[in-house]
């Protein structure tokens, strides 16, 4: 027996620290040049720094030489996400957008699967050469409207596969006349977003993708990417004007021509009056204004809950599940699998706030003898968003 005394024991936990996020992983898929003993077509690289890059022969004199937009591109990623990690794969300039994105063939869909379902979101765009022609279609490069089905039915399948991605589209070649442009709110495609924005004094008619995956792997999975507080894309010297992929300012395009492409779903940045810096306008993806999942925000954090129910629930998989004498689930059953997801989302997002609430139910009548599959149902309180702060001024004689 001990003799008595007062003993101090540590604690463990109180302060809350995660453990760092994959979130912020992100993928290209873009066009280019090859360099002798440097970057090669159709080969996934995992890029950690710009520097990294440059010693494969990818630095700015290669975006001149070539009429390029590679090391742009990457130079904005790890300017908005400096911790980020950016998986690249660039293929020869003859393969259009729809066939990166096209889930049948060897691009974004290998670069996926080579990733080992790391990469949360992928980024497809043009780099085309001198002399590229593009066909408009519903007010954007006709190559654009093509890769939008294709990048959603690659997501969707992404998704059944365990890899949950969100895809972003380079809105090339937006019209001078914005009357006709294609509503993306009239889209089916959910896990999809488009950028007409560009730096305009960068690269003018440039889709800024880096940009906007930089700006989302910085910000967590429940974040708006147009938050002021947060999110300022002018900084380096970079994105001091805003401009649109059809070579116009931001500036000069009429107010009611950029409402109209907010409200069709496109993102681009802006100044808001009074407050220093650009901004993205929203985080719209490509499907209908009620859709659960009609901003980026919604779609990342849906994913991320995927992810981690997944992980939580896989050791229990072909596990023995204990009845009781009517053949229903024990409780103890119960609580284990229910304990074991809300842990899981409680460690990995609700202490990080990246939902607000979150109950799971699993029902015990389940006849698992029958089918040998557990059912568990997930509702997730998401973290609302201030599109709108309406406030009411006014005098009054006394107070």
């Amino acid at each position: 027996m001990a003799t008595p005394d007062v003993r101090i024991q540590k604690g463990r936990g109180g302060l809350g620290r995660q453990r760092p996020t994959e979130d912020g992983i992100c993928g290209l898929v873009t066009q280019g040049v090859s360099v002798d003993d440097g970057l090669q077509l159709g080969t996934v690289y995992e890029i950690r720094s710009l520097r990294q890059l440059e010693a494969l022969g990818v630095d700015a004199d290669y975006d001149t030489t070539n009429n390029a937009d590679l090391h742009y591109h990457v130079s904005e990623f790890f300017r908005m996400s400096q911790g980020g990690v950016l998986y690249l794969l660039v293929v020869a300039r003859t393969v259009t957008m729809a066939q990166m994105a096209d889930k049948a063939l060897t691009h974004a869909k290998r670069l996926l699967v080579e990733a080992d379902g790391k990469i949360k979101q992928l980024a497809i765009c043009l780099d085309s050469a001198d002399g590229y022609a593009a066909v408009t279609v519903n007010g954007l490069d006709g190559d654009v409207v093509a890769a939008l089905p294709k990048a959603q039915a690659l997501a969707a399948e992404e998704f059944t596969e365990h890899r949950p991605v969100l895809v972003l589209l380079g809105g090339h070649g937006l019209a001078t006349n914005l009357a006709g442009v294609l509503d993306l709110r009239a889209q089916s495609a959910e896990n999809v977003a488009v950028v007409i924005g560009c730096d305009h004094l960068t690269k003018p008619g440039v889709p800024a993708v880096g940009t906007l995956l930089g700006t989302l792997s910085f910000a967590q999975v429940h974040e708006d990417i147009g938050w002021l507080d947060k999110f300022n894309l002018a900084s380096d010297g970079r994105f001091l004007k805003a401009g649109l992929t059809n070579g116009k300012t931001v500036g000069e395009t009429l107010p009611a021509d950029l409402g109209a492409l907010d409200g069709k779903g496109y993102l681009f940045a802006l100044k808001h009056t009074g407050f220093d810096g650009l901004y993205w306008n929203d985080s719209h993806t490509c499907t209908a204004l009620d859709s659960d999942y009609a901003y980026i925000e919604n779609t990342r954090t849906l994913n991320k809950v995927a992810r981690v129910v997944r992980q939580s629930l896989l050791p229990s998989l072909k596990g023995p599940l204990k009845l009781t004498a009517d053949g229903l689930l024990q409780p103890q059953v119960v609580g284990d699998l229910e304990a074991k997801s809300k842990t899981a989302l409680e460690a990995n997002m609700g202490r990080a706030g990246e939902f607000s609430a979150c109950d799971i139910y699993i029902d015990p009548a389940q006849d698992v003898l029958a089918t040998s599959r557990v059912e568990v149902d997930y509702s997730i309180v998401p973290v609302g968003v201030a599109r709108e702060i309406v406030g009411t001024i006014g005098f009054v004689k006394s107070l």
